[in-house]
């Protein structure tokens, strides 16, 4: 063979070798075993609640991409960028987190031949956040009456409770939101009851010692006021009247509680008022007079007066004796009389002279009823006896008596021998 065919022989195959080596090591690069590759990035990464920006760095020599786990809804969360090659800084942007819990995104580093490490994004739970809000800003205003309602916005992100004044109402009165959410309240309140503007608060408390104020005025309204009838005339003995209240706003009764009595002393709107006219026990007439007030601003009022009549002195009619309850020391009179108070007092006076000169009181005292009829016994009385008596009874006002109009003679019994005070005398031979 000639040499120099031998030589080109031996080149070629060289050279196909080269080519060979030269093809295994190409292939090598695009399939490279996962051992050989190099990633380094941190393991996690803590964030506050806010709007925040973070950054990691992939440490790497080779190309890797990033995949993403968010727990739950995350608005605003992005990586940027999510693949490259060799060392790269990598931005995280994170929303902000209104819950009251942390919450997590798993970032999952993979290089092109299989390596991956993973890193943990925690974001912190979210302070207790409250904010309150009107149509009109801070407060609501209302007409002293309203019909419609107004609404409140509390905007929270944690357990809330509403306080507030009796007059002012709400549609709830408490709430839990997991997220910052909001939580719409219609608010309404009572008709007012005066003519002066009344004010309120609305007080939202959340989770802690969160406080937020929406104030409450409500106007006043123009009174009306009207007392039905206004005129009494009470008997002397005492009665109850009733007297109608037409008002549209609350009102007060002002009296004197010694000569009548109410059975209230303030109320609202249109009512009824029962008067009780206590008694009049003096001899003149007496007038009494209830005021019923309502206002503040402008107070009204209007009177009611009661004309009492006279109180009189009892009316002592008939005056008699008991015949068959003579004794010799004791006996019993019957009086019959007219009074308008109980009596306090009764009985007779009695004389052993015709002209009922040195006449001496005998008598009782409280009878135990309010009667028209009584008896009296007159006791300690000596027997055989003639005596002289007239009528007697007295009430709070005055008295009566029998004197000049019926008066009564009687005897009292005798003493006879079989009387325990005159045994019978013993008999003696002279």
């Amino acid at each position: 063979m000639n040499k120099n065919i031998l030589k080109i022989q031996v080149l070629l195959l060289a050279f196909a070798a080269l080519m060979i080596q030269s093809c295994t090591i190409e292939d090598a690069d695009e399939s490279v075993s996962p051992n050989a590759e190099k990633l380094d990035i941190v393991s996690d990464i803590n964030v506050q609640p806010t709007t925040t920006t973070t950054k990691f760095e992939v440490k790497s020599d080779v190309s890797w991409n990033i995949t993403t786990d968010i727990d739950g809804s995350w608005e605003g969360f992005s990586v940027s960028p999510t693949s490259g090659t060799g060392n790269t800084e990598v931005t995280i942007t994170t929303g902000e987190n209104t819950t009251r819990k942390d919450r997590t995104a798993k970032l999952m580093v993979t290089t092109k031949g299989g390596v991956a490490q993973e890193l943990v994004l925690r974001q912190l739970q979210s302070e207790p956040l409250l904010e309150v809000t009107s149509g009109t800003g801070q407060s609501l205003e209302f007409e002293a009456v309203s019909e419609a309602s107004k609404n409140i916005a509390i905007s929270c992100n944690t357990y809330w409770e509403i306080a507030c004044d009796n007059w002012i109402t709400c549609s709830k009165m408490e709430g839990t939101n997991e997220s910052l959410t909001v939580t719409n309240v219609s608010v309404n309140v009572t008709e007012a009851q005066t003519d002066t503007v009344r004010l309120g608060a609305i007080t939202v408390m959340a989770e802690g010692g969160k406080i937020a104020k929406i104030n409450v005025s409500q106007q006043g309204k123009v009174i009306e006021l009207s007392v039905s009838p206004q005129n009494f005339d009470v008997v002397a003995t005492g009665d109850k009247k009733t007297i109608q209240i037409t008002c549209n706003a609350a009102w007060k009764l002002n009296y004197d509680e010694g000569n009548i009595l109410c059975n209230v002393t303030e109320g609202t709107g249109t009512q009824n008022v029962e008067v009780t006219c206590l008694p009049n026990d003096q001899p003149k007439e007496r007038k009494v007079t209830l005021n019923v007030i309502s206002g503040i601003a402008v107070e009204k009022k209007e009177t009611v007066s009661f004309t009492q009549a006279a109180a009189t002195p009892p009316e002592l009619g008939e005056f008699e004796l008991i015949q068959s309850s003579i004794k010799k020391n004791e006996a019993t009179f019957r009086l019959k009389f007219n009074t308008m108070f109980p009596l306090s007092r009764y009985g007779v006076y009695v004389s052993k002279k015709p002209n009922l000169s040195g006449a001496l009181l005998r008598y009782a005292e409280n009878p135990d009823e309010n009667l028209n009829e009584l008896e009296f016994t007159l006791t300690g009385l000596e027997s055989m006896t003639t005596y002289y008596v007239y009528g007697y009874i007295y009430n709070s006002v005055g008295e009566d008596t029998t004197k000049g109009r019926i008066e009564l003679t009687f005897t009292t019994a005798g003493v006879k021998p079989s009387d325990d005070d005159n045994p019978t005398p013993s008999l003696t031979r002279r």
